[in-house]
């Protein structure tokens, strides 16, 4: 059977089949975990069943529509090998990427988001809507990016970390693993690994 499936039929699932929708793929539906969504629909597209059915489907591709970054992580770690080479990114046509960029496998890239030059996005990576991400910045797998947050050049940020929305990192520091800027927060200094950090300047 043809077409792309969703994993996750949220509303972080629904700005993925949209993108997708978007940049021309062919969309067959949802898989989600939770009994009560299967047999509805969501943008149109059925939810046809628990993640754990993706290969009774034969997708072309498997796209991630989970915005939780822990969650995210275990559905990739379940399926692990059996769905290696199924994981396609999902980048609005109008979000901005600079060819120099690196991305990982199962990246989704919101519409005007943008990424310039010589940064590096690992997999399964949330650039969420209008997030930007300026010049030599490295981005860890499983982060999120949520909608508005900025990241100055050189910024690195760790594995599984959450930019909450309007979130801004200053010029050339670090955001330790697992951690959460909050809403608006202002990293003006490296952070150690799971933190929750917040405020102007952040503080944890």
């Amino acid at each position: 059977m043809s077409g792309v499936l969703v994993l996750g039929a949220s509303g972080h699932g629904k700005v993925v089949v949209d993108i997708l929708l978007c940049q021309g793929v062919e969309v067959r539906g949802f898989l989600d975990d939770d009994p009560t969504t299967w047999g509805k629909t969501c943008l149109g597209l059925p939810v046809l069943g628990s993640i754990e059915l993706y290969a009774d489907y034969h997708p072309e591709g498997l796209a991630l529509g989970i915005g939780d970054n822990e969650a995210r992580r275990r559905v990739v770690q379940r399926l692990g090998s059996r769905a290696e080479g199924l994981w396609c990114d999902a980048i609005h046509p109008r979000a901005t990427v600079a060819t120099s960029v690196q991305l990982g496998q199962g990246v989704v890239i919101a519409c005007a988001a943008v990424v310039n030059p010589d940064s590096a996005i690992g997999n399964y990576v949330i650039i969420n809507t209008a997030a930007t991400i300026d010049h030599d910045c490295a981005i860890g797998d499983y982060a999120h990016l949520a909608p508005g947050a900025h990241l100055s050049g050189g910024v690195r940020v760790g594995e599984g970390t959450l930019i909450g929305v309007g979130g801004v990192v200053a010029p050339g520091k670090a955001v330790g693993a697992w951690c959460v800027v909050g809403a608006g927060g202002v990293v003006v200094r490296d952070t150690p690994d799971r933190v929750i950090a917040k405020g102007v300047p952040a503080r944890w």
